[in-house]
């Protein structure tokens, strides 16, 4: 446990300034969520969703996997857009790619990398699909960026 106790310690620190800020802040959380936002990230860990939009929590609404796929046989991500259109209503639904996405690059060196392979097959489709926009991007730096801009 001493391991993550930085981390309870960041989270008292961030808690107490929300608090300083608006006394009620959690209390009004805590009863119910209004985002306007379905966000459907990726998720690496250098693209935090209500950091990056600087927004609150409870403003949006997040569903992360790697390399922010959207796949029809997904029941998790379908869910999720389910749940928030037809519960939470929101009014928009953001599909946000990153450059530099290892899942991306995984798929486009066609790496094998374990079971991630399986869900990484999407973006090999994609890859496949614009075989030869890839080709003529002019280096592996250029084509990953092209697939992460295919990808959403």
């Amino acid at each position: 446990m001493p391991m993550l106790e930085h981390l309870f310690e960041n989270n008292r620190a961030w808690a107490e300034g929300i608090r300083q800020q608006d006394p009620d802040f959690f209390l009004k959380l805590s009863q119910q969520q209004f985002p306007k936002y379905l966000w459907i990230g990726c998720s690496d860990s250098r693209v935090p969703a209500n950091q990056i939009v600087g927004v609150l929590p409870g403003e949006l609404f997040v569903h992360r996997n790697v390399a922010n796929l959207v796949v029809h046989t997904d029941l998790n991500c379908l869910s999720v857009m389910q749940f928030a259109v037809d519960i939470l209503r929101v009014n928009h639904i953001i599909v946000c790619g990153h450059y530099g996405c290892s899942g991306v690059q995984a798929a486009l060196r066609q790496e094998r990398i374990g079971l991630s392979d399986n869900w990484l097959r999407h973006i090999q489709d994609v890859r496949q699909k614009h075989e030869k926009c890839l080709a003529s991007a002019g280096g592996d730096s250029e084509a990953g960026m092209r697939l992460c801009e295919l990808n959403v």
